[in-house]
């Protein structure tokens, strides 16, 4: 009973998110709600009393385990106050069209580029729950290509391009919710591992006539493959998973000006998933509720970790292709 009360806790407009979240008191009373919805509960002992140092440390009475609401989640070692993330967090789930880190540098004052950037990169982290619901219903999957200069051929001719493959649930005229995820090739191998991953056994997928989506089980999905040659028009093939993808194009276009690297593309599908999924959402502080719970399971990420084995965070320009 306690959780679904806290579930609705949440502020509804920036003004009470800004009278609320004045100081770094507060801030921690939030993150122990969303830790402990039903109360403190020592990890080492189960005991259920307390106190808190200067530090906001929370010390079990009983066996003086130490417990920290930022230590080994994405907030570990952070140097800049507690206000900061959750500024930062406001902004980053309440923006419709998100933000990017120079926007983030400027609003929150940061000298550093990087750390804007690396703060970004760990909040688009956590926008996946990993026991997330998968879609049913009426599918459509189908990829599309971000970067290179050349469209190329279907699953070939694609140098310079990430493929990214979409599904998106049908609601009669409306969509629902959508997945998104950067894939290698347009094999079979990658398309129908992204198929079961993804979609609920039992509904429909709409795919079109593309060899790699011929092993699609039937004894798991229904399978209807729409051809554009007997089309009335491009748009009339899965147009959900079309629109999707040119709302992505626009998203990088207009919030990241058609500048990122190519490593990173995840994370930024993670996010705009994370934002169209909850487009419906009555109240803008719900999202940035859910993205404060998935904040406090988090694991730390350290600014090496996020540049390993990629370029250095310079944002560069990517062409965009259908």
């Amino acid at each position: 009973m306690n959780e679904v009360l806290i579930m609705e806790d949440f502020p509804k407009s920036e003004i009470e998110f800004d009278q609320r979240f004045l100081n770094v008191s507060a801030c921690y009373q939030y993150l122990f709600k969303m830790k402990w919805p039903q109360g403190f509960n020592c990890c080492k002992c189960t005991h259920q009393h307390y106190w808190i140092s200067k530090k906001h440390i929370y010390i079990c009475q009983r066996c003086q385990h130490n417990h920290s609401l930022t230590a080994g989640t994405i907030m570990d070692s952070s140097k800049k106050p507690i206000t900061y993330w959750f500024k930062a967090m406001w902004w980053f789930t309440t923006r419709k069209s998100g933000l990017n880190a120079v926007n983030l540098q400027e609003l929150l004052g940061f000298g550093s580029y990087n750390t804007a950037w690396s703060w970004l990169q760990k909040l688009r982290r956590c926008t996946i729950r990993k026991d997330r619901e998968k879609l049913s219903g009426n599918v459509e999957v189908d990829e599309f290509f971000i970067g290179g200069q050349k469209s190329g051929k279907r699953g070939r001719g694609s140098a310079g391009k990430t493929i990214v493959v979409a599904a998106v649930e049908r609601k009669g005229e409306k969509l629902g919710r959508i997945r998104l995820k950067v894939i290698p090739n347009c094999s079979s191998d990658s398309l129908l591992a992204f198929i079961n991953d993804n979609i609920e056994a039992g509904s429909t997928v709409y795919t079109d006539g593309w060899k790699g989506y011929y092993g699609i089980d039937d004894k798991m999905y229904n399978h209807y493959q729409v051809f554009q040659n007997k089309a009335s028009g491009k748009d009339s093939v899965l147009p959900g998973v079309h629109l999707i993808a040119s709302l992505v194009k626009r998203m990088i276009l207009g919030t990241h000006h058609g500048r990122f690297d190519p490593h990173y593309l995840q994370n930024y599908l993670d996010e705009y998933v994370f934002r169209f999924n909850r487009r419906n959402s009555k109240s803008i502080g719900k999202k940035f509720m859910r993205i404060i719970q998935q904040v406090v399971s988090s694991t730390k990420i350290t600014f090496s970790q996020l540049i390993a084995n990629a370029n250095t965070p310079c944002e560069y320009s990517l062409g965009l292709s259908g």
